[in-house]
């Protein structure tokens, strides 16, 4: 654990979590990573009301994210 390793896109990663087998670790890479795409109101037209606002799709980012790969 506390060794470097590759995340699945290339980056430089650390290891975290081995299991018994050393078959799987789990690796956090500091990078920001794509994590899904939400739906949420667009604020630019503040004269509707909340349920009335135009919805649009916001990608959501994150830090430290952490995966499992396979060795």
């Amino acid at each position: 654990m506390g060794d470097s390793f590759k995340c699945p896109e290339g980056h430089e990663a650390t290891i975290v979590w081995i299991r018994e087998d050393k078959k799987v670790v789990a690796v956090r890479c500091p990078q920001k990573h794509f994590r899904k795409v939400r739906k949420a109101a667009d604020r630019t037209k503040t004269t509707l009301t909340y349920r009335r606002q135009p919805m649009t799709e916001r990608q959501i980012y994150v830090k430290n994210m952490v995966f499992l790969v396979e060795i």
